[in-house]
């Protein structure tokens, strides 16, 4: 995969960030930086989610765990996508479907001009949002789906591909910590340390199907 482009959604950065495995993740796909595409606007997101944890304003309990001092490194760091990068025509219209947000649509057109402009360009979609995955399945936009088949990673599958490659308990100590700030992760390791492999990778084996099966072809093949 040398060479490809991945763009990374917002979930995916705080994610991975969180369960200190955003580095050793990218390794895997034999990409650095420069191949890296994420949100402009993600630092901002951040830092004011950030803002409002440290004043007590962000409700969501799961907050408390997310390691925003790292994953705002990150985000100030990697190469970024702006909106005025991509096709208007095109990100106007993936942002008129319910469960695609504007972050997304960016994303999607960004990825969709790179496959176009070259026929042998690689990009993918790194991404944690499974309702965004089910509305793009959805889009009555032949062309699109064609260009997206087998373009998208989620969450599930990177875990899956860390602990293939860097052992199971090694995974399972990282993300156990900090696991309830994620809802799969939270049932796949569900047993928190005495979590087995057997359970874990039948369990996290069954989201990735369960999501292929809602996606179409939209997932890359990994975990077959």
């Amino acid at each position: 995969m040398t060479g490809c482009l991945y763009c990374i959604d917002n979930d995916i950065i705080k994610k991975l960030a969180t369960f200190e495995l955003f580095d050793e993740t990218i390794k895997l796909f034999e990409a650095d930086a420069t191949g890296i595409r994420i949100l402009a606007t993600a630092k901002y997101k951040f830092k004011r989610d950030f803002e409002k944890l440290g004043k007590g304003r962000l409700r969501q309990p799961e907050a408390r765990l997310v390691n925003y001092e790292r994953t705002i490194e990150l985000v100030e760091t990697l190469p970024r996508i702006d909106q005025a990068e991509v096709d208007n025509e095109l990100f106007e219209r993936l942002s008129e479907f319910e469960g695609i947000d504007a972050g997304e649509a960016i994303l999607t057109t960004y990825v969709a001009q790179v496959l176009q402009k070259d026929d042998s360009g690689e990009a993918f979609i790194l991404t944690g949002d499974k309702r965004y995955l089910k509305a793009l399945a959805k889009v009555d936009f032949p062309e699109l789906q064609a260009l997206f088949k087998n373009r998208f990673w989620c969450l599930e599958q990177l875990v899956l591909r860390d602990i293939r490659e860097y052992g199971f308990e090694s995974v399972r100590g990282k993300i156990v910590p900090v696991r309830d700030c994620d809802k799969a992760c939270k049932a796949v390791f569900g047993s928190g340390a005495l979590s087995t492999e057997e359970n874990v990778l039948v369990t996290i084996s069954g989201y990735i199907e369960t999501l292929r099966a809602e996606t179409g072809n939209l997932l890359d093949l990994y975990g077959i």
